[in-house]
């Protein structure tokens, strides 16, 4: 066990690092949607509140830094590449030391920017850190957030320790194999050191799902108890207000919750699951009705009615339930897309059919685990009958 802690603390090290240098060799502006993460932390740290009705512009500062890095035409687009220099700095770059600093909260520019009224957890966390090194140039002040969001990213190695610990127990010598091969796959996964190396709301997101997955084991295991319910409430309302794709995981939670109750029938349980929704609530109606007010949706922006989609079929009626099927069906075909680097707008050093073969062999090896816990939980059942039956 402590020579795995060892091993847990060397990845951690190694995703800090490698995070730090990924986050320096990105071209600005280059991670998804990262100027409009960005805007809305510059806007909360240089204006001291969130953005408010008719607040849908992106400074002036990040309008001009597009045109001068050269991103402003399409982005993430494969054919309309960033130009790369000979020196430390890339071309036009050194004009960034020009921009007038009262174009960091100006809006002349009239640039509309995605996120501006997106939940603004990680934004509000991240303009603390922008007002405490806000002195330099947008460089600097993008590379602070980057290195914010390495050090926001890496627990995922922690999280995905504790919980193949969960999953396989110490007893068998496999096992110690698969308690390390899953964090090295996380410290080392292209789109983990992507997303957790650009200025991006996602990767706490997707610690918050992370932690999800392990406390859903922990109630499996062990059952609902008033700390995990509190641990619970907290992660689900940090995920949430970060981004409420964590929505789709409230089905799963009030499964595990009646699942428990079930097995033990206890009123505990109930009223541990009582605490947690009052917890929960209380935030989210918070964002429920600022939501509903900013973006005439109950989660998140409806990206038809803002103008960020334009629709050609003047009789598709595109209400909240269909919003929140297609953003959904994005989600799903994104994560198939990206699961093993092939981003699109970034070369990978091997031909897609390789990722695909990779994505499939981690959906089989899925499906493997399932079907052995089955056959496992069978066996077990099998060989406590034949204990009681040897009693009797």
């Amino acid at each position: 066990m402590r020579n795995e802690t060892r091993l847990i603390w060397l990845l951690f090290i190694i995703m800090l690092l490698k995070g730090a240098l990924w986050s320096l060799a990105f071209p600005l502006w280059q991670g998804p949607d990262e100027d409009d993460h960005y805007a809305v932390i510059q806007f909360i740290g240089e204006l001291g509140r969130l953005p408010a009705e008719g607040d849908e512009l992106l400074p002036d500062e990040i309008t001009l830094s597009r045109q001068i890095a050269d991103v402003g035409r399409l982005d993430y687009d494969p054919t309309q590449r960033q130009a790369f220099g000979q020196t430390s700095l890339g071309p036009n770059e050194s004009q960034f030391d020009q921009l007038p600093r009262e174009s960091r909260a100006s809006f002349a520019l009239g640039n509309v920017g995605k996120l501006m009224h997106a939940t603004p957890l990680y934004y509000m966390g991240a303009a603390v850190v922008y007002r405490l090194f806000d002195e330099g140039n947008l460089l600097w002040r993008v590379q602070i957030q980057r290195f914010l969001a390495v050090l926001v990213g890496a627990p995922l190695v922690w999280v995905a320790y504790l919980t193949t610990r969960e999953l396989f127990p110490a007893a068998r010598p496999s096992h110690h194999a698969l308690r390390l091969t899953i964090p090295t796959l996380v410290a080392f996964h292209p789109l983990m050191s992507e997303i957790t190396a650009v200025v991006s709301a996602d990767g706490l997101l997707i610690l918050a799902y992370s932690l999800l997955i392990y406390q859903s084991i922990l109630v499996l295991k062990h059952g609902l108890t008033r700390k995990l319910a509190i641990a619970i409430a907290i992660t689900f309302v940090v995920g949430n207000l970060t981004k409420p794709t964590l929505n789709g995981y409230v089905p799963l939670v009030a499964l595990l919750v009646g699942y428990d109750w079930w097995r033990t029938r206890s009123k505990t349980v109930i009223t541990t699951s009582l605490l947690m929704n009052a917890l929960i609530i209380p935030p989210m109606l918070w964002w429920m009705q600022r939501s509903l007010r900013l973006n005439d949706d109950l989660f998140y922006f409806n990206p038809i009615l803002k103008g960020h989609r334009i629709l050609q079929n003047p009789f598709y009626d595109y209400t909240i339930w269909n919003h929140a099927v297609d953003f959904y069906q994005s989600i799903w075909g994104g994560m198939l897309v990206t699961w093993w680097g092939h981003f699109g707008w970034l070369d990978t050093p091997l031909a897609p059919w390789v990722y695909d073969g990779l994505r499939w062999l981690t959906v089989a090896a899925v499906v493997g685990l399932v079907v052995g816990l089955f056959r496992r939980k069978g066996a077990e059942g099998q060989r406590g009958e034949e204990q009681r039956s040897i009693h009797n």
